[in-house]
């Protein structure tokens, strides 16, 4: 095989490497906004405000346990951490090294505990 052949060989491999990678990223856009639609139906549209309010109660509880301690929140969009400092009625506030933010419980999917090792925070890595 000559100069030329190897040539032509890789770009057809190039070729072939982004349409795969394209796939893949594809793919993760659709799973991401697939369970970004669902949470928020979940949330949009529960049977009676009873069952609102007694989520927000376990979470509310729940919650109070980690006061004072350095958690990761992950929200129906994204996710929050910092420091717990006040747990109220429909919301939490945390503190990190940009300000105060403010968490509506509502949409709180999972709280969690920084992890440390040797006295660093361990990074998380969204599920």
């Amino acid at each position: 095989m000559n100069i030329q052949g190897k040539d032509i060989y890789m770009q057809n491999t190039w070729y072939i490497w982004l349409v795969v990678l394209a796939w893949i990223f594809l793919l993760y856009l659709l799973r991401k906004r697939r369970r970004k639609s669902a949470a928020i139906r979940h949330v949009k549209y529960r049977k009676n405000s009873e069952q609102r309010r007694k989520d927000i109660a376990i979470m509310k509880e729940l919650l109070s346990r980690f006061m004072e301690k350095d958690v990761y929140i992950k929200l129906l969009d994204g996710h929050a951490d910092g420091v717990v400092k006040e747990v109220s009625d429909n919301g939490v506030v945390l503190e990190n090294k940009d300000g105060l933010q403010i968490v509506n419980l509502e949409y709180v999917l999972k709280v969690r505990e920084y992890p440390y090792k040797n006295g660093k925070r361990i990074l998380i890595l969204d599920e």
